[in-house]
């Protein structure tokens, strides 16, 4: 597999852009400019001035500023990032310069990487999952195209050179990526019912069970409310775990901890978020690449509500937590 340096191709335009009219974009990508114009030549960047001038920018002005900075300096800024040795800060400066979804694309591209590499004791495909489930169709469509326009090769296509296409996690990921879950916000009783029962009667061994394929699709292509509806009654009629159809049906504890996660999504996506934010701060090194992933790409709404949550778990704020586990000066020095 292969890591090219081409960068996604923006149409962004100004007009559509919203931003507040403090915001000189022409001013503040020139004033930018003048502060970057020495990298030109050494092709070397601060990146603790870049983070923190980027910073005080939101998303939608600092997509602005990049795309003022190519077309008006003939200067690609991300294109430079990408250049650079990767650390902690190269990984939150490029987080800051692209849109969520293409921020995604990178960094599963990254993991995909380090499988095919053998580089990392972390579970990649559980992180692909992790990345995969909080996207709607729409934007499984958007990351899939491009995924392939950067680095030339379909999603699917790099995933079955790292893992075989027929194992459940897999198949899983795949139907992930088809992008066909029901979105609607309504469910039926009466087919969570049944669902819930087959999904017991599959855990009790008094069937065949349910085949993988459909297994798979009841967690990839139902909508969340409708899922949520089949865990509830499962639990509260049969007295039970989901967790328990869901080890009946796997081989390995990571398939099991995968179908998890999108129990634990579907039933709080902001809780879920919460858990997967501490086992970043809690590994050894951080998790920064994780840390980064949530906290750029949910940035705004979504965020706050991760943060109100965190506190109602950990009885401490996000922010208290960070300032206790992370060193800054450590970061900047990786």
């Amino acid at each position: 597999m292969k890591k090219p340096m081409k960068r996604l191709s923006r149409q962004l335009h100004v007009s559509i852009l919203r931003h507040s009219t403090e915001f000189n974009y022409k001013r503040n990508a020139r004033n930018l400019w003048e502060m970057l114009k020495s990298s030109v030549s050494t092709h070397k960047l601060d990146f603790n001035f870049l983070a923190r001038s980027l910073s005080c920018y939101n998303r939608e002005q600092r997509l602005i500023l990049v795309q003022d900075l190519e077309y008006e300096h003939n200067y690609k800024i991300i294109d430079m990032v990408l250049e650079q040795l990767e650390s902690p800060m190269c990984s939150y400066t490029l987080a800051l310069l692209l849109e969520p979804i293409e921020l995604y694309a990178h960094h599963v591209h990254d993991l995909l990487i380090l499988k095919f590499q053998n580089k990392s004791n972390i579970n990649i495909l559980r992180k692909l999952v992790q990345i995969l489930l909080e996207l709607n169709n729409e934007n499984i469509k958007k990351f899939k195209d491009i995924h392939e326009d950067i680095f030339e090769s379909p999603i699917e296509t790099d995933l079955h050179v790292v893992q075989d296409k027929e194992s459940l996690l897999s198949k899983l990921i795949i139907q992930l990526l088809e992008g066909h879950r029901n979105e609607d916000i309504t469910y039926s009783v009466s087919a969570a019912k049944m669902i819930a029962k087959k999904l017991f009667e599959t855990s009790e061994d008094k069937t065949s069970g349910i085949d993988s394929g459909i297994f798979i699709k009841i967690f990839t292509h139902y909508a969340f409310p409708q899922l949520s509806a089949v865990f509830d009654i499962y639990e509260d009629r049969y007295g039970r775990s989901i967790q328990a159809a869901i080890q009946h049906q796997c081989k390995s504890q990571i398939e099991v901890e995968c179908f998890q996660d999108i129990v634990e999504y579907t039933r709080s996506p902001a809780g879920y978020h919460v858990k997967i934010l501490r086992q970043a701060l809690d590994q050894n090194p951080v998790d920064y690449i994780t840390l980064i992933r949530i906290f750029i790409g949910h940035e705004g709404k979504d965020l706050s509500e991760i943060k109100l949550e965190y506190s109602k778990v950990f009885d401490e704020t996000l922010d208290q937590t960070i300032q206790d586990r992370i060193d800054i000066l450590e970061i900047k020095r990786l």
